[in-house]
């Protein structure tokens, strides 16, 4: 029976993968996906004038100072380039897409593929603390079908990256700290991996250097349960520590040609990143919160209308089933560091007034740890009201996610349904509905129109050039542009009210279950 079961979870997998890749080729492009490929465009072009320098003595008319995003690692799309290569091939034979489009296109496919390895770290890391396979395949059928994260891997190109290589970091300290507790040899192969994938989290994101206080965590955690002190753990593991720190810091170095001429740039990006100049106003409960005054309440507003109500529910009951849980070495281990990090950081945060915006996107990489917490106290409590609010919860999660694709990001949780969402929460802020509008766009007899919106490659991509070749600024809708023309409205542009002499044409959006109002997440203007 529990290889029959076995065959049938590696089937759901493999086709949830297949499923997955396909709804991410097809989705459309965001709002960062730009900025990504300038990123790695600017990151090509130092690195060529720093070789050049060093090794022919040339100096190339290129400065490094203007670029205000440098900060940003290449580390996910040293990966994904040479993938996107050969994928936007493809595209480019199947899609009504141009190549530029294509080549954002294909980068979803890695997105998603990274979303994919984090899930499996996900299950190895629910199985150090809950034996049951079944309870661990069940829980990962929650985590891959949950509307929100699923919806972010089919596009997001900074976020699911840096949320998937923070929990393979995760596992693979885990897996360290196992071995220690069972006085097993460490070895040299485990420090190497353990520093590429730490330098690797760093280089998509500086923001990564978090992690070394949740490693802090585990350290400390792991030294009580042993019984041993500083000094002793020092004497034993020096050699493996001072490899792994020099490792560490050698490949953030290879992976950020913004360092290779100063190493020390490495503390400036922190303090940049930490008080990003984007000062973006959020809609948040019905209070436009700007990114550079944040209040306490920011985070766990929208951590309470975007986690589903089972890891919510499982999260409260923690107190109640604590005890239960720390019941050895190991799980006191993982769970512990789980739970203190998953408190710790967004604390961290707040306290640092860090800039935030986009509702949680910026504090995703704690998602699964959410999950895990929730998901096994509520195991924990009883079987019988996870494993029955469990299936309630995915048949939920598979009707919306068919229901409301490619808007799935956009989602919120059963209770927060109650409230006016649409006009409450920030909504479609990544301009995915870019692609269904440009389809739209092309059904309609508006031939050598010019079309305003921003951003622009969210729609361009999608039209026939022959037919629509005439794109600027959303900005100019209130200038004296050349009328008629027509204008998308969506991403933030949504908020605002109706141009002067234009009127709706076409309303794109979406509908949530239990919930009676549409989501408009952008609409088609005629401008005369």
């Amino acid at each position: 029976m529990q290889k029959l079961k076995k065959k049938i979870f590696y089937l759901f997998i493999f086709s949830f993968f297949i499923i997955g890749s396909l709804a991410s080729l097809d989705a459309g492009i965001s709002h960062d996906e730009w900025h990504e490929e300038e990123n790695w465009k600017y990151n090509i072009s130092l690195s060529q004038n720093l070789i050049n320098e060093l090794l022919f003595d040339k100096e190339d008319d290129f400065s490094s100072d203007e670029y205000k995003d440098k900060y940003y690692g290449i580390g996910f799309q040293i990966i994904s380039q040479p993938i996107q290569h050969v994928i936007k091939n493809i595209l480019l034979k199947y899609q009504n897409i141009n190549e530029f489009g294509a080549k954002l296109v294909s980068k979803h496919f890695v997105v998603f593929l990274f979303f994919f390895i984090s899930g499996l770290c996900f299950y190895s890391i629910l199985k150090k603390i809950v034996k049951d396979r079944n309870f661990c395949y069940f829980a990962l059928l929650i985590y891959f079908l949950y509307p929100y994260l699923f919806g972010q891997s089919l596009f997001s190109p900074k976020d699911i990256p840096f949320m998937s290589a923070w929990i393979i970091c995760t596992l693979i300290s885990f897996n360290i700290f196992e071995k220690l507790l069972k006085n097993k040899d460490l070895r040299y192969t485990k420090i190497i991996l353990f520093a590429l994938s730490t330098a690797f989290l760093l280089s998509i994101r500086v923001t990564g250097v978090l992690i070394l206080l949740q490693y802090l965590i585990t350290f400390i955690i792991f030294i009580n349960l042993n019984k041993i002190s500083f000094i002793n753990f020092l004497k034993k593991f020096i050699s493996k520590l001072f490899i792994f720190i020099f490792l560490t810091l050698f490949f953030i170095y290879v992976f950020y040609p913004l360092y290779w001429s100063n190493p020390l740039t490495i503390m400036n990006a922190i303090k940049w990143m930490g008080h990003y100049y984007h000062d973006v106003c959020t809609n948040t409960l019905g209070t436009c919160m700007n990114a550079k005054n944040l209040p306490p309440t920011y985070i766990p507003i929208w951590l309470s209308v975007k986690l589903p109500l089972i890891i919510i529910l499982g999260i409260f009951l923690i107190p109640l089933t604590e005890k239960k849980i720390f019941s050895n070495n190991k799980k006191n281990l993982v769970f512990g560091t789980i739970l203190i990090t998953s408190v710790f950081i967004p604390f961290i945060l707040i306290f640092r007034k860090v800039h935030l915006y986009d509702e949680v996107r910026h504090i995703m990489f704690l998602m699964p740890f959410f999950f895990i917490l929730g998901i096994v106290s509520l195991y924990t409590f009883s079987k019988k009201i996870f494993y029955v609010l469990g299936v309630i919860t995915l048949s939920i999660f598979i009707v919306e996610n068919i229901r409301i694709h490619p808007y799935q990001y956009v989602w919120f949780n059963l209770p927060s349904r109650f409230l006016d969402l649409s006009n409450k929460f920030e909504l479609e802020y990544q301009g995915i509905s870019g692609k269904n509008i440009a389809e739209k766009i092309s059904e309609m007899n508006s031939k050598n129109l010019c079309i305003l919106t921003s951003p622009i490659y969210s729609v361009e991509p999608f039209l026939n050039k022959e037919k629509f070749n005439c794109f600027d600024r959303w900005q100019l809708i209130d200038t004296d542009y050349k009328r008629p023309f027509i204008a998308v409205q969506h991403v933030r542009n949504i908020k605002k009210g109706m141009p002067y002499n234009c009127k709706s044409i076409y309303d794109e959006g979406f509908k949530l279950l239990f919930h009676n109002k549409k989501f408009i997440t952008g609409k088609i203007l005629k401008c005369f």
